[in-house]
């Protein structure tokens, strides 16, 4: 159910010249240490890096558009007239909001971070798609959002993917002070050079001193569709908490170890920004310096004190998602909310397990899938088609008989389940609709617009689902025997 992809093919928005790496010996996660260089070296190489596509500057979005949160029809009819801007990050077009309240300094600033992102991501030479256009604005505190702060720690900036008239798509990022307080990545590799020539090695060890503005873009860069499937969110440590962002190199490193059976492992540290920006980050440094960067907790230590938590998730950003045209301002605030709330210090509650308490299971997944069943009426025949609900463990499909360990759930109200008599199996369509589950006792209710794969709300809980790997796929239908088939077409992982 989950595509996993490789590290170039994640990174498939990047044109980028392939940097020379060096050899590096395996490394022990519980004790790099073995593996730092007996012979740290004096100067430091730095990998090739890629033509700065950005060193002409980015052009200036439509004055019609006020507001790119809730763009108007004219806004948006100016943005398609208008030709392209710096094609980048899988064609997207770069420009600066018209009221952008950039200086010269933080422009280049914003244009320095785009070209670090692309050397970050220097292990890929993947062409970008040309079909993956996005308009990406920058820069102007318009909702007022820059001076929110959540113990000690300042947001870096907000964005948000916006998607409403006639399907027109774009990217908007404004960055706050703490982004521009922050070095890039070249004037990064200078400080470290200069410790390690006196034989201090801190900064080259640990990777909270390695973040950048590029390191940061990157993050954001994360969140575009044309990154690829699954699409790639902030994830909590617990999945059962609201608090706890994957964010930093600490908190994602916990997100890594944590048990499959907790809610951890590839299958949600795959679809986490901060993790493939600071994997990206990490192989960067460790290719220059031969020390592989570790975070403050690698020996298995959560407990960071308040300064420790502040100087690796200071500069958060605030991701607010899919941003469409009747998205109500109370849903905005709400997710504000639970954006800054899950920045809290310290880790998750020590002692309880997690998932105790808290239904649906962490563990557990829910597979939506349509169903055709042949019914025979003497000579005659029909086709019933319906959306079919099932539990299963997380990564597990549900197999075409729809048995082997899996537990299919009637819808108790809502939505007709039900399908038209002329449903294609192999061209499905979002199951939508608002449907009522009882799942391991817990009230649920599944809602989707039919745009998108939808969300899972349960008492305790909310979910956001995800595309099933097989749904826009031929082979994705599964017959059994010659009267049953199915098609998966969603997930949803508690």
């Amino acid at each position: 159910m989950h595509f996993s992809q490789s590290f170039s093919v994640l990174f498939s928005f990047a044109l980028l010249a392939s940097g020379t790496v060096i050899p590096r010996a395996t490394i022990d996660p519980d004790n790099p240490e073995a593996s730092d260089p007996k012979t740290p070296p004096k100067k430091l190489n730095r990998p090739p890096r890629p033509d700065n596509p950005f060193k002409g500057g980015f052009k200036t979005a439509p004055a019609s558009c006020k507001d790119f949160m809730k763009p108007s029809q004219q806004c948006v009819t100016d943005l398609k007239a208008q030709p392209g801007g710096i094609g980048a990050f899988s064609g997207g077009e770069l420009k600066w909001d018209s009221d952008n309240k950039c200086d010269e300094r933080q422009k280049g600033m914003f244009q320095t971070a785009a070209w670090d992102a692309h050397a970050l991501a220097q292990f890929t030479d993947q062409e970008p798609n040309p079909h993956n256009y996005k308009d990406i604005a920058f820069c102007k505190d318009t909702k007022n959002y820059c001076p929110v702060k959540k113990d000690g720690k300042s947001v870096g900036g907000y964005a948000w993917t916006y998607d409403g008239w006639f399907g027109y798509k774009y990217y908007y990022i404004t960055m706050c002070n703490p982004f521009f307080q922050s070095d890039d990545l070249m004037y990064k590799i200078d400080q470290i050079e200069e410790e390690m020539q006196r034989e201090k090695f801190e900064k080259a060890q640990q990777a909270k001193w390695q973040k950048s503005t590029g390191q940061m873009f990157l993050h954001e860069m994360m969140h575009l569709n044309s990154v690829g499937t699954p699409h790639i969110n902030d994830e909590h440590v617990d999945p059962d908490s609201a608090d706890n962002w994957a964010y930093g190199p600490s908190r994602t490193h916990m997100l890594a170890r944590r048990k499959l059976n907790q809610g951890g492992g590839a299958a949600r540290a795959s679809t986490n920004a901060d993790s493939y920006a600071w994997l990206a980050n990490s192989k960067y440094w460790w290719d220059l310096t031969g020390h592989f960067p570790r975070p403050d907790n690698y020996k298995q230590q959560d407990e960071l004190s308040a300064n420790a938590w502040v100087q690796e998730q200071n500069a958060f950003t605030l991701d607010f998602g899919t941003i469409r045209q009747d998205t109500p301002d109370s849903e905005i605030t709400k997710r504000l909310n639970a954006i800054t709330n899950g920045f809290k210090n310290g880790p998750p509650p020590s002692g309880s397990k997690p998932g105790v308490g808290s239904k649906p299971s962490a563990g557990k997944s829910l597979s939506i899938l349509a169903m055709a069943q042949v019914n025979t009426h003497g000579t005659s025949g029909s086709t019933d088609y319906s959306w079919r609900f099932f539990t299963t463990n997380v990564g597990k499909a549900v197999d075409e008989c729809a048995k082997n360990g899996v537990e299919e759930i009637t819808p108790s109200g809502g939505t007709d389940p039900k399908l038209p008599s002329n449903t294609n199996m192999k061209k499905l369509s979002w199951p939508a609709g608002e449907f009522k589950l009882k799942i391991e006792g817990e009230d649920c209710e599944y809602k989707c617009d039919g745009k998108n794969p939808g969300r899972l709300y349960c008492q305790k809980k909310e979910v956001a689902c995800k595309e099933d790997t097989m749904k826009n796929k031929d082979e994705g239908v599964k017959m059994c025997g010659t009267r049953m088939s199915i098609h998966a077409v969603v997930y949803c992982d508690f």
